[in-house]
């Protein structure tokens, strides 16, 4: 056993009763509580209040001081693309164009064996360990006839990975495709390979409703949940995410459903959004919302194309994708935030880092006015969505995965994130050593 003491928590990651403020006077602008952390194995024995520095330790324990500075549990990913990452330099999304990063990617889709993917997805882990993540959802692209490496290459990683992250797969597909013959191929795939959840990108359509009970029912065939990428844009007429959770209702499908993006509701009517919000709250619809990419690609504003050229001048944008964080927050929504795309069309950079996923989504959606809440969208609200019980947590039971920062405040961890973090994995600190993008001028084609 090791105790690790003087360890800052976050209450939003700690359990009754000590997940409420300590007493002290800045409990509203520093939302954490100092423990002391008892390792038993891979598993948390015991959480309590730090007791005085230097006492002894009736269980026998090995001890380290940590010294006061924050901690938090392990980090999850709740939403990126295994498949896609790490393609930017063969195939990269010039313009920023939602359309045009699509087509450069579904084009580059042909060299995604099962070797291909294996060796960028591999990166994409061994990033996201070094940076803290210990349960992480990948999208796996299944239209007709595509997948069948990416699918085989996630499922070995999820064994070869065990024990470190915990890996789940959502079956992505368009709407169109599924629905004109790509149904047996999706469901076969999904099967085989272990998924979690069945994806897709649904679009307005007066087959809408149809095509969502039509889902649901092979879902329930399959025994499993939805995890839907929706209204990802800002046409106000898009309610993608209304009619899924209508049809959750009506349908009483009995599986956990997510919703990504969400960026329509935030340019729909208030009294209309409000009314939507309602009705994901009462089917029980989790909400991920994606900043990093949605803000990079969303809003995206252009004069008159000349002559002879598909894109015209940049212009600032005047909106930008985020859906309707507070509001859901305000209505006891679970709210995830994920990191989407990394190095890929739709998106240049990225590192599979949550803690870069966590400071952008406090400062973009101005989560500092709800600080308390705030570490929540990477912890325990991506494993609530995820069906993953004691992560995202410091607690009796959860996963010895902490992320150690050398910062005492969460203000200072927000103004330098950056910063070098230690990571413990059971009883002991382990390594935190980044893969070196030279690997990648070695992969074939490179």
């Amino acid at each position: 056993m090791h105790l690790f003491r003087r360890a800052r928590i976050p209450i939003a990651c700690l359990p009754a009763p000590l997940n409420a403020p300590a007493g002290r006077a800045d409990d509203a602008q520093e939302p954490w509580r100092e423990c002391d952390v008892l390792v038993d194995g891979s598993r948390i024995a015991e959480v309590r209040d730090s007791v005085v520095p230097g006492a002894g330790d009736a269980s026998g324990a090995a001890v380290t001081d940590l010294g006061g500075v924050l901690v938090f549990p392990g980090l999850i990913e709740v939403h990126t693309h295994l498949d896609k990452c790490h393609t930017w330099d063969r195939a990269p999304g010039l313009h920023s164009d939602f359309w045009e990063s699509n087509a450069a990617l579904r084009v580059d889709s042909a060299l995604w064996t099962e070797e291909d993917v294996h060796r960028r997805a591999d990166f994409g882990l061994r990033s996201a360990w070094a940076h803290g993540t210990c349960a992480l959802r990948t999208h796996v692209d299944t239209n007709l006839g595509k997948g069948m490496g990416a699918h085989a290459a996630v499922a070995s990683l999820r064994s070869e990975w065990a024990g470190r992250i915990a890996i789940q797969t959502v079956s992505l597909f368009s709407f169109e495709d599924i629905f004109r013959g790509g149904m047996e191929h999706a469901m076969d795939l999904t099967a085989r390979h272990g998924a979690t959840a069945f994806g897709g990108f649904p679009q307005p359509s007066p087959d809408l409703r149809r095509q969502l009970d039509r889902l649901m029912a092979a879902a329930c065939e399959l025994g499993i949940g939805l995890d839907l990428h929706v209204d990802e844009s800002s046409l106000a007429g898009a309610e993608c995410l209304r009619a899924t959770a209508e049809a959750v209702l009506r349908n009483r499908f009995p599986h956990p459903v997510a919703c990504g993006h969400n960026c329509s509701l935030s340019v729909q009517a208030p009294e209309r959004a409000r009314e939507t919000i309602a009705l994901v709250k009462e089917a029980g619809i989790g909400i991920i919302s994606l900043p990093l990419t949605n803000l990079h690609l969303q809003g995206r504003a252009r004069a008159a194309a000349p002559p002879g050229s598909a894109f015209g001048a940049p212009r600032t944008p005047q909106w930008r994708g985020l859906t309707l964080v507070h509001e859901f927050i305000e209505a006891g929504v679970t709210v995830a935030c994920g990191g989407d795309n990394v190095r890929d069309a739709f998106i240049g950079w990225g590192d599979f880092d949550m803690v870069e996923v966590y400071v952008e989504s406090v400062r973009l959606a101005h989560l500092d006015s709800r600080l308390a809440f705030s570490p929540s969208v990477v912890t325990t609200g991506p494993a609530a969505i995820m069906g993953l019980p004691g992560y995202g947590r410091v607690a009796p039971g959860s996963p010895a995965d902490l992320v150690v920062f050398p910062a005492r405040r969460l203000y200072s961890l927000l103004a330098r994130p950056w910063a070098p973090r230690r990571l413990i994995h059971g009883e002991a600190f382990r390594e935190a050593a980044l893969p070196d993008y030279g690997e990648q001028e070695l992969w074939p084609g490179a």
